[in-house]
Protein backbone atom coordinates (compact mmCIF):
# COMPACT_ATOMS: atom_id res chain seq x y z
CA UNK A 1 0.00 0.00 0.00
CA UNK A 2 1.64 2.74 -1.30
CA UNK A 3 0.58 5.28 1.66
CA UNK A 4 3.52 7.35 2.26
CA UNK A 5 3.98 8.89 -1.49
CA UNK A 6 2.86 12.65 -0.40
CA UNK A 7 5.62 12.73 2.13
CA UNK A 8 8.39 11.35 -0.59
CA UNK A 9 7.74 14.01 -2.92
CA UNK A 10 10.14 17.10 -2.97
CA UNK A 11 9.00 20.72 -2.45
CA UNK A 12 4.92 19.69 -1.75
CA UNK A 13 5.28 21.62 1.56
CA UNK A 14 5.20 24.83 -0.13
CA UNK A 15 2.95 24.41 -2.38
CA UNK A 16 -1.10 26.12 -1.97
CA UNK A 17 -3.76 23.71 -2.18
CA UNK A 18 -7.23 25.53 -1.61
CA UNK A 19 -10.08 22.87 -0.73
CA UNK A 20 -13.58 24.08 -1.56
CA UNK A 21 -16.58 21.71 0.81
CA UNK A 22 -13.44 21.72 3.53
CA UNK A 23 -16.61 20.16 5.39
CA UNK A 24 -17.49 17.93 3.73
CA UNK A 25 -16.71 13.74 3.35
CA UNK A 26 -13.85 14.38 1.01
CA UNK A 27 -13.01 17.94 1.50
CA UNK A 28 -12.01 17.66 5.65
CA UNK A 29 -10.02 14.17 4.96
CA UNK A 30 -7.99 15.73 2.43
CA UNK A 31 -7.65 18.36 4.39
CA UNK A 32 -6.55 16.51 7.54
CA UNK A 33 -4.47 14.16 5.74
CA UNK A 34 -2.59 17.15 4.04
CA UNK A 35 -1.64 18.90 7.40
CA UNK A 36 1.86 20.08 6.86
CA UNK A 37 2.28 18.95 3.37
CA UNK A 38 0.87 21.74 1.87
CA UNK A 39 -0.38 25.46 2.74
CA UNK A 40 -3.84 24.81 2.82
CA UNK A 41 -7.21 26.97 2.27
CA UNK A 42 -10.84 26.28 2.19
CA UNK A 43 -13.99 27.52 1.69
CA UNK A 44 -17.34 26.55 3.03
CA UNK A 45 -20.91 27.71 2.54
CA UNK A 46 -21.73 27.37 6.09
CA UNK A 47 -19.59 25.15 8.78
CA UNK A 48 -16.46 26.90 10.71
CA UNK A 49 -13.69 23.97 10.72
CA UNK A 50 -11.67 24.11 13.97
CA UNK A 51 -8.06 23.30 11.92
CA UNK A 52 -5.84 25.98 12.66
CA UNK A 53 -3.35 24.83 10.08
CA UNK A 54 -6.55 25.77 7.35
CA UNK A 55 -7.21 29.38 5.93
CA UNK A 56 -10.30 29.10 5.44
CA UNK A 57 -13.68 31.46 4.46
CA UNK A 58 -17.37 30.76 4.63
CA UNK A 59 -19.49 31.95 1.64
CA UNK A 60 -20.86 30.77 -0.89
CA UNK A 61 -19.20 29.84 -4.61
CA UNK A 62 -22.67 30.93 -6.38
CA UNK A 63 -21.59 34.28 -5.42
CA UNK A 64 -18.71 35.24 -8.48
CA UNK A 65 -17.35 38.37 -6.86
CA UNK A 66 -16.56 37.08 -3.38
CA UNK A 67 -15.36 33.98 -5.29
CA UNK A 68 -12.73 35.71 -7.43
CA UNK A 69 -11.84 37.77 -4.72
CA UNK A 70 -11.13 35.07 -2.42
CA UNK A 71 -9.26 32.63 -5.04
CA UNK A 72 -7.44 35.90 -5.97
CA UNK A 73 -6.39 36.84 -2.45
CA UNK A 74 -4.80 33.06 -1.76
CA UNK A 75 -3.23 32.22 -5.00
CA UNK A 76 -3.50 28.90 -5.01
CA UNK A 77 -0.99 26.34 -7.10
CA UNK A 78 -4.30 23.72 -7.20
CA UNK A 79 -8.32 24.27 -6.49
CA UNK A 80 -9.80 20.66 -5.56
CA UNK A 81 -13.45 21.38 -6.05
CA UNK A 82 -14.96 18.88 -3.88
CA UNK A 83 -18.31 21.86 -2.72
CA UNK A 84 -21.58 20.12 -3.99
CA UNK A 85 -25.14 19.25 -2.91
CA UNK A 86 -24.70 15.18 -3.28
CA UNK A 87 -28.16 14.02 -1.85
CA UNK A 88 -29.07 12.53 -5.18
CA UNK A 89 -33.42 12.42 -3.81
CA UNK A 90 -32.52 16.21 -2.35
CA UNK A 91 -32.03 17.27 -5.38
CA UNK A 92 -34.58 15.78 -7.71
CA UNK A 93 -37.03 17.83 -6.00
CA UNK A 94 -34.83 20.69 -5.98
CA UNK A 95 -33.71 21.13 -9.22
CA UNK A 96 -33.09 24.94 -9.13
CA UNK A 97 -31.38 24.60 -5.90
CA UNK A 98 -28.72 21.67 -7.34
CA UNK A 99 -27.83 23.47 -10.54
CA UNK A 100 -26.51 27.03 -8.72
CA UNK A 101 -24.71 25.14 -6.25
CA UNK A 102 -23.46 21.82 -8.69
CA UNK A 103 -22.59 23.88 -11.58
CA UNK A 104 -22.99 27.97 -11.10
CA UNK A 105 -20.86 27.48 -8.33
CA UNK A 106 -18.28 25.10 -10.25
CA UNK A 107 -18.41 27.78 -13.56
CA UNK A 108 -17.38 30.88 -10.83
CA UNK A 109 -15.03 28.46 -8.93
CA UNK A 110 -13.05 27.15 -12.92
CA UNK A 111 -13.21 31.07 -14.25
CA UNK A 112 -11.12 31.93 -10.61
CA UNK A 113 -8.95 29.12 -11.25
CA UNK A 114 -8.26 30.24 -14.82
CA UNK A 115 -7.63 33.85 -13.60
CA UNK A 116 -5.35 32.87 -11.16
CA UNK A 117 -3.19 30.61 -12.99
CA UNK A 118 -4.33 27.82 -10.65
CA UNK A 119 -4.68 23.75 -11.76
CA UNK A 120 -8.42 22.68 -11.02
CA UNK A 121 -9.40 19.18 -10.02
CA UNK A 122 -13.15 18.93 -10.68
CA UNK A 123 -14.74 15.73 -8.60
CA UNK A 124 -17.45 14.20 -10.70
CA UNK A 125 -19.27 11.27 -10.01
CA UNK A 126 -19.83 7.86 -11.55
CA UNK A 127 -23.87 8.31 -11.58
CA UNK A 128 -23.06 10.34 -15.11
CA UNK A 129 -23.81 7.01 -16.80
CA UNK A 130 -27.00 5.43 -17.14
CA UNK A 131 -25.51 2.06 -15.29
CA UNK A 132 -26.65 -0.35 -18.32
CA UNK A 133 -23.36 -2.42 -18.57
CA UNK A 134 -20.87 -1.38 -15.93
CA UNK A 135 -16.97 -1.12 -16.16
CA UNK A 136 -17.43 2.36 -17.68
CA UNK A 137 -14.50 4.16 -19.51
CA UNK A 138 -13.63 7.69 -19.41
CA UNK A 139 -14.21 8.08 -23.52
CA UNK A 140 -17.61 6.16 -23.15
CA UNK A 141 -21.33 7.72 -23.79
CA UNK A 142 -22.91 9.57 -20.68
CA UNK A 143 -26.21 9.11 -19.91
CA UNK A 144 -27.40 10.63 -16.34
CA UNK A 145 -30.89 9.12 -14.93
CA UNK A 146 -31.37 11.75 -12.52
CA UNK A 147 -31.04 15.73 -11.75
CA UNK A 148 -27.54 15.60 -9.49
CA UNK A 149 -26.06 13.88 -12.15
CA UNK A 150 -27.24 15.61 -14.61
CA UNK A 151 -25.68 18.59 -12.92
CA UNK A 152 -22.43 16.78 -11.86
CA UNK A 153 -22.48 16.38 -15.74
CA UNK A 154 -22.86 19.92 -16.66
CA UNK A 155 -20.34 20.44 -13.89
CA UNK A 156 -17.91 18.45 -15.24
CA UNK A 157 -18.81 20.63 -18.98
CA UNK A 158 -18.29 24.20 -17.32
CA UNK A 159 -14.72 23.65 -15.17
CA UNK A 160 -13.24 22.32 -18.80
CA UNK A 161 -14.71 24.90 -20.91
CA UNK A 162 -14.06 27.82 -18.26
CA UNK A 163 -10.10 26.68 -16.97
CA UNK A 164 -7.41 25.33 -19.58
CA UNK A 165 -6.05 23.23 -16.76
CA UNK A 166 -8.33 21.28 -15.71
CA UNK A 167 -8.53 17.35 -14.30
CA UNK A 168 -12.22 15.58 -14.03
CA UNK A 169 -12.19 12.89 -11.55
CA UNK A 170 -15.07 10.81 -11.97
CA UNK A 171 -15.23 8.56 -9.00
CA UNK A 172 -17.47 6.58 -6.25
CA UNK A 173 -16.30 7.59 -2.35
CA UNK A 174 -16.87 6.06 0.85
CA UNK A 175 -15.05 6.70 4.20
CA UNK A 176 -14.93 8.89 7.62
CA UNK A 177 -17.21 11.77 7.58
CA UNK A 178 -16.45 15.18 9.61
CA UNK A 179 -19.93 16.05 10.30
CA UNK A 180 -22.86 14.04 11.86
CA UNK A 181 -23.22 12.46 8.25
CA UNK A 182 -23.14 9.33 7.06
CA UNK A 183 -21.13 7.65 4.08
CA UNK A 184 -22.46 4.49 2.93
CA UNK A 185 -20.08 2.80 5.22
CA UNK A 186 -20.67 4.69 7.79
CA UNK A 187 -24.56 3.88 7.91
CA UNK A 188 -23.29 0.26 7.61
CA UNK A 189 -20.68 0.52 10.32
CA UNK A 190 -23.16 2.48 12.73
CA UNK A 191 -26.00 -0.09 11.90
CA UNK A 192 -24.01 -3.21 12.83
CA UNK A 193 -22.67 -1.75 15.81
CA UNK A 194 -26.10 -1.19 17.32
CA UNK A 195 -26.60 -4.73 16.22
CA UNK A 196 -29.32 -3.76 13.49
CA UNK A 197 -30.00 -5.93 10.53
CA UNK A 198 -28.70 -3.70 7.44
CA UNK A 199 -30.60 -4.46 4.16
CA UNK A 200 -28.38 -3.59 1.07
CA UNK A 201 -28.72 -3.73 -2.97
CA UNK A 202 -27.58 -6.95 -4.06
CA UNK A 203 -28.69 -5.98 -7.94
CA UNK A 204 -26.59 -2.53 -7.67
CA UNK A 205 -22.95 -2.48 -8.15
CA UNK A 206 -19.91 -0.01 -7.62
CA UNK A 207 -15.85 0.38 -7.57
CA UNK A 208 -16.00 2.45 -4.09
CA UNK A 209 -12.72 4.05 -3.31
CA UNK A 210 -11.81 5.50 0.43
CA UNK A 211 -11.56 9.23 0.57
CA UNK A 212 -8.03 8.68 1.64
CA UNK A 213 -6.82 6.67 -0.78
CA UNK A 214 -8.67 9.16 -3.22
CA UNK A 215 -6.77 11.67 -1.32
CA UNK A 216 -3.17 10.27 -2.62
CA UNK A 217 -4.15 10.18 -5.99
CA UNK A 218 -5.44 13.34 -6.23
CA UNK A 219 -1.83 14.78 -4.66
CA UNK A 220 -0.65 12.88 -7.86
CA UNK A 221 -2.44 14.38 -10.12
CA UNK A 222 -1.91 17.88 -9.06
CA UNK A 223 2.47 17.36 -10.25
CA UNK A 224 0.74 15.69 -12.91
CA UNK A 225 0.44 17.04 -16.49
CA UNK A 226 -2.62 15.32 -17.09
CA UNK A 227 -5.74 17.34 -18.08
CA UNK A 228 -9.37 16.09 -19.09
CA UNK A 229 -11.52 13.40 -17.39
CA UNK A 230 -9.80 10.71 -15.21
CA UNK A 231 -11.69 7.97 -13.64
CA UNK A 232 -10.10 7.55 -9.28
CA UNK A 233 -12.38 4.71 -7.86
CA UNK A 234 -11.47 1.38 -6.16
CA UNK A 235 -10.13 -1.38 -8.54
CA UNK A 236 -13.04 -3.88 -7.14
CA UNK A 237 -16.26 -4.01 -9.04
CA UNK A 238 -18.75 -5.07 -5.88
CA UNK A 239 -22.78 -5.24 -4.95
CA UNK A 240 -23.71 -2.86 -2.21
CA UNK A 241 -24.87 -5.64 -0.63
CA UNK A 242 -21.39 -8.10 -0.90
CA UNK A 243 -19.66 -4.88 0.30
CA UNK A 244 -21.94 -4.82 3.47
CA UNK A 245 -20.50 -8.39 3.99
CA UNK A 246 -17.03 -7.78 3.82
CA UNK A 247 -17.10 -4.78 5.85
CA UNK A 248 -19.17 -7.09 8.56
CA UNK A 249 -16.24 -9.33 8.03
CA UNK A 250 -13.13 -6.44 8.27
CA UNK A 251 -15.23 -5.05 11.49
CA UNK A 252 -16.19 -8.47 13.56
CA UNK A 253 -19.20 -7.72 13.18
CA UNK A 254 -22.17 -10.34 12.31
CA UNK A 255 -22.26 -10.73 8.56
CA UNK A 256 -25.71 -12.91 9.22
CA UNK A 257 -27.18 -9.10 9.68
CA UNK A 258 -26.25 -7.84 6.19
CA UNK A 259 -29.73 -8.55 3.95
CA UNK A 260 -29.85 -8.53 0.42
CA UNK A 261 -32.56 -6.68 -1.17
CA UNK A 262 -33.16 -5.21 -4.65
CA UNK A 263 -33.33 -1.67 -5.54
CA UNK A 264 -36.73 -1.88 -6.99
CA UNK A 265 -37.85 -2.60 -3.22
CA UNK A 266 -36.77 0.97 -1.81
CA UNK A 267 -39.09 3.04 -3.92
CA UNK A 268 -36.35 5.61 -4.15
CA UNK A 269 -37.05 9.53 -5.54
CA UNK A 270 -34.67 9.50 -8.20
CA UNK A 271 -33.67 6.64 -10.46
CA UNK A 272 -30.50 5.48 -10.21
CA UNK A 273 -27.83 2.98 -12.32
CA UNK A 274 -27.84 -0.38 -11.47
CA UNK A 275 -24.15 -0.87 -12.38
CA UNK A 276 -21.83 2.29 -12.70
CA UNK A 277 -18.97 0.77 -12.17
CA UNK A 278 -15.51 2.59 -13.80
CA UNK A 279 -13.09 1.17 -15.08
CA UNK A 280 -9.50 2.39 -13.87
CA UNK A 281 -6.77 0.99 -16.32
CA UNK A 282 -6.00 4.81 -17.24
CA UNK A 283 -5.51 5.88 -13.83
CA UNK A 284 -3.31 2.80 -13.12
CA UNK A 285 -1.16 4.12 -16.07
CA UNK A 286 -0.79 7.32 -15.18
CA UNK A 287 -0.41 7.04 -11.77
CA UNK A 288 2.17 5.71 -9.05
CA UNK A 289 -0.86 5.97 -6.41
CA UNK A 290 -1.66 2.09 -5.54
CA UNK A 291 -5.83 2.26 -6.18
CA UNK A 292 -6.91 -0.72 -3.49
CA UNK A 293 -9.47 -3.17 -3.52
CA UNK A 294 -12.67 -3.79 -1.42
CA UNK A 295 -10.21 -5.75 1.51
CA UNK A 296 -7.54 -2.99 1.47
CA UNK A 297 -9.65 -0.29 1.85
CA UNK A 298 -11.69 -1.56 4.46
CA UNK A 299 -8.24 -2.01 6.08
CA UNK A 300 -7.18 1.37 5.89
CA UNK A 301 -10.65 2.55 7.42
CA UNK A 302 -10.05 0.41 10.14
CA UNK A 303 -6.90 1.11 11.00
CA UNK A 304 -8.32 4.79 10.48
CA UNK A 305 -10.56 4.54 13.10
CA UNK A 306 -8.12 2.46 15.32
CA UNK A 307 -5.27 5.04 15.22
CA UNK A 308 -7.29 8.02 16.22
CA UNK A 309 -7.63 9.91 13.12
CA UNK A 310 -11.26 9.44 12.77
CA UNK A 311 -11.59 11.14 16.34
CA UNK A 312 -9.25 13.71 14.83
CA UNK A 313 -10.70 14.64 11.68
CA UNK A 314 -14.84 14.80 13.90
CA UNK A 315 -12.54 16.93 16.22
CA UNK A 316 -11.81 19.71 13.20
CA UNK A 317 -15.87 20.39 13.70
CA UNK A 318 -18.18 21.79 16.01
CA UNK A 319 -20.92 19.12 16.16
CA UNK A 320 -24.75 20.55 16.93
Amino acid sequence: MKTGYLSNVRGLSMKKILVTGGSGLLGGNLILDWQGRFSLYSVQLSHKINFKFCRQAIFDLAEMEKTIKFVKEAKPDCIVHTAAIVDVDYCESHENEARIANVNATENIAQAAQAAGAKLIYISTDSVFDGKKGNYAENEKTNPLNRYARSKLEGEKVAMEKCDNCSVVRTCIVGWNMQNKQSLSEWIYNGLKKGETMRLFDDVYFTPILVNNLGRAISELFENDFTGILNIAGAERISKFDFGKKLAKAFGFDQGKIVGSGIEEANLVAKRPRDASLNVSKAKKILETELLDVNGLLEEKRMLLESGFVQKLKSGISHG
